[in-house]
C-alpha cells in the first residue's frame, strides 16, 4: 500500500524530497521549534542548513529502507508549509519501536494541526500492518502530551531518550484502517 501522500481535514501530507531543504531549514533551524525539539542541555538549539539537510536525507533514506516516514505538510487551501511528522523507526530505551512524531512551525501550533498528523501517522501504522506506536513528549511539552493522547496513545511512564527525561506513551494497534490517500 503506497503512503507517500495523505491528506486530513485541513492538510496534505507528501514525502520528503530534496526539493522540501528549505522547508526544513525553516523548521528545524527555528529557536522555538529547536527548544522543544534539541533543548539545553542535550541539544544545541536550532540546526544549521547543513544539520537541516542531514535531517531530510535521513527522512527520505527512512522511506527507502522502512517503507514508510515522515510527510512534509502543507495546509490544503493556502498550500503553506506548516511542518513535518509521521512515523520513524526509532530506539528507545533500548527497544525498537515505531515513534509517531511532528515538528510544527509556530504559527501552525494551536489549530489542531498535529493532532491530525498524529491521527495520520496511527492510521498510516495500522495500514502497514505495525502491532504497536510509540509516542515521546519532553514533560514541558503538554501540547504534544495531549496530541499523542488525542491520537490514541496512553502514557506509560517517563524514560530516558537522547540524555533528557521524556513523557511516553503507547498505543497497541488492533484492526486495520487506511489513511486517506492519493
Amino acid at each position: 500500500m503506497a503512503l507517500d501522500a495523505v491528506e486530513t481535514a485541513r492538510l496534505r501530507g507528501e514525502r520528503p524530497y530534496l526539493r522540501h531543504a528549505v522547508m526544513y531549514a525553516q523548521l528545524l533551524g527555528n529557536p522555538e521549534v529547536a527548544a522543544r525539539l534539541f533543548p539545553p542541555p542535550s541539544g544545541g538549539g536550532p540546526l544549521t542548513r547543513e544539520q537541516a539537510a542531514e535531517w531530510l536525507a535521513d527522512d527520505i533514506d527512512h522511506w527507502r529502507y522502512a517503507g514508510f516516514g515522515v510527510w512534509v505538510f502543507f495546509e490544503a487551501e493556502s498550500k503553506s508549509f506548516v511542518g513535518r511528522g509521521g512515523l520513524r523507526r526509532a530506539e528507545i530505551c533500548g527497544r525498537p519501536t515505531v515513534e509517531v512524531t511532528m515538528a510544527l512551525l509556530p504559527e501552525a501550533w494551536g489549530q489542531g494541526y498535529a493532532t491530525e498528523i498524529a491521527g495520520s501517522a496511527v492510521e498510516a501504522a495500522r495500514a502497514q500492518g505495525l502491532t504497536e506506536v510509540c509516542g515521546l513528549a519532553l514533560p514541558t511539552n503538554l501540547a504534544s502530551q495531549r496530541v499523542l493522547e488525542k491520537a490514541g496513545l496512553g502514557r506509560e511512564r517517563d524514560v530516558e531518550h537522547a540524555g533528557l527525561r521524556h513523557w511516553f506513551g503507547r498505543l497497541i494497534l488492533a484492526g486495520r484502517a487506511s489513511p486517506r490517500q492519493r
